[in-house]
């Protein structure tokens, strides 16, 4: 792209329309995978996972869904701030897995110890497919 002699801000839209079709391939294949996993895994872990990821998946083809129909595309230190904002959260939302995993929290009798590990285990999934996501794109913005 940037061979082509567009300036910084001719990448955004791109990066930002490549991003949102990535968005909402995982999100969707989230959802789907996720959902029958909920349904039809075999114990309270696989569920639990399941139903971690069809949640995430829907709120990833939702934020997909709304970068579609914004009318001005972004502009590359804008998406680029907001990519590595992003990056940073995703380790938050990594970290806060890997310690429903480790602690395995009953949220006052909510959940199950199994249910709290495969929860944990979804978020540590989407949090990391999010932070490849977002840092992938974040770097396309510093060509």
């Amino acid at each position: 792209m940037a061979d082509n002699g567009a300036t910084p801000d001719d990448l955004a839209p791109d990066v930002s329309r490549r991003l949102t079709r990535r968005l909402t391939l995982w999100g969707g294949a989230s959802v789907v995978g996720g959902g029958a996993l909920a349904l039809l895994g075999g114990s309270e872990r696989s569920r639990a996972f399941g139903l971690q990821n069809a949640m995430w998946g829907a709120i990833d083809v939702a934020i997909a869904a709304v970068s579609t129909l914004q009318s001005t595309p972004p502009t590359t230190p804008k998406l680029r701030r907001l990519l590595l904002i992003n990056t940073g959260l995703d380790v938050g939302y990594v970290t806060g897995g890997a310690h429903l995993i480790a602690h395995t929290p009953s949220f006052r009798g909510r959940i199950t110890a199994e249910q709290a590990r495969g929860h944990g285990a979804a978020v540590v999934v989407q949090g990391a497919a999010l932070f490849v996501l977002d840092l992938t794109h974040a770097r396309q913005l510093n060509r």
